[in-house]
């Protein structure tokens, strides 16, 4: 079955980290987020991957080269939302897919969420609605989608996945949205287009996915990195590590604390510092410093 995963954003919300780096490539618990996304899709036999791209897609190239699977790069020529960039991986098709936002982590059977009965949305209630596409359901089938509303009628938030039982419809709506330039915050939004597939008499349902972690923003990356983070059993003389962190290749610590929940990347040296709940990035030099919660610049 054919994958989406929309990767074509300047990341604005991660600058200046993604100023020289995609936005998928930043780490999560000692490895780039796409690493977390491509991993358990292709252990489960999802090989066949499109990549709508467009910001230093030919650093995204490179990078995905590794993997045994068949990628197929999309350019989304315009940032004109998330609505269009899917649009760029679909086909005017019967052909199941499934779509997974680029910048989102999941726990999750894969398999078992794309069962062929109808199409399907992953969602979970969240504290700040206004930030995500919104549903309204009836049991499980939804009945409204809203794109970040202002007031929103529910905190059921839409968590970036969804699985289309047959591509067409989700492809004639984006068609009609673009054809008409209807948009959304100047955008063509998939969320528009989801309701319209629920208005045309669609089956779409909502399923809770419990575990999954939002990389959209500094905050949630580091939330990310704290739930995926494992103890790596290191230590280094004259430094404390506490557990759990990951220390990357190549990495120089001096009479330093470094601990809990944070991520080194390769290269970096940490010198009479004090580095809790952060990821550092690769070869950034941190020198009688104490950081807590940030990002660490590449050096």
């Amino acid at each position: 079955m054919k994958v989406i995963i929309p990767v074509a954003g300047h990341g604005t919300r991660l600058r200046p980290h993604t100023d020289k780096r995609q936005k998928c490539l930043l780490p999560v618990a000692g490895k780039p987020v796409i690493d977390h996304i491509l991993e358990p899709l292709i252990e489960q036999g999802f090989d066949e991957i499109v990549l709508v791209t467009g910001y230093l897609e030919e650093q995204l190239k490179a990078y995905v080269s590794k993997y045994d699977a068949q990628f197929t790069f999309v350019l989304q020529q315009e940032p004109l939302g998330l609505g269009h960039a899917v649009f760029q991986g679909l086909e005017e098709s019967d052909a199941p897919a499934l779509i997974q936002l680029g910048d989102v982590i999941y726990d999750l059977d894969f398999k078992q969420f794309c069962r062929s009965d109808n199409h399907r949305i992953a969602v979970n209630e969240v504290p700040d609605p206004e930030r995500f596409g919104i549903v309204e359901v009836e049991g499980d089938r939804i009945v409204n989608v809203l794109e970040k509303p202002d007031n929103p009628p529910s905190n059921l938030a839409i968590i970036g996945l969804y699985f289309l039982s047959s591509q067409r419809p989700l492809w004639n709506v984006v068609k009609h949205l673009m054809d008409n330039e209807i948009t959304t915050r100047g955008e063509i939004q998939l969320a528009d287009a989801l309701q319209l597939m629920v208005e045309n008499s669609e089956t779409v349902t909502a399923e809770h996915i419990p575990k999954w972690h939002d990389c959209g923003v500094p905050e949630t990356f580091l939330e990310a990195n704290r739930a995926l983070l494992k103890p790596s059993g290191k230590t280094i003389d004259g430094s404390t590590l506490v557990e759990p962190v990951y220390i990357g290749e190549n990495c120089e610590i001096v009479n330093s604390t470094v601990g809990p929940n944070v991520t080194v990347m390769d290269g970096a040296k940490i010198s009479d510092s004090h580095i809790s709940e952060s990821i550092v990035l690769w070869n950034a030099n941190i020198k009688g410093q104490t950081v807590e919660n940030q990002l660490v610049e590449e050096g």
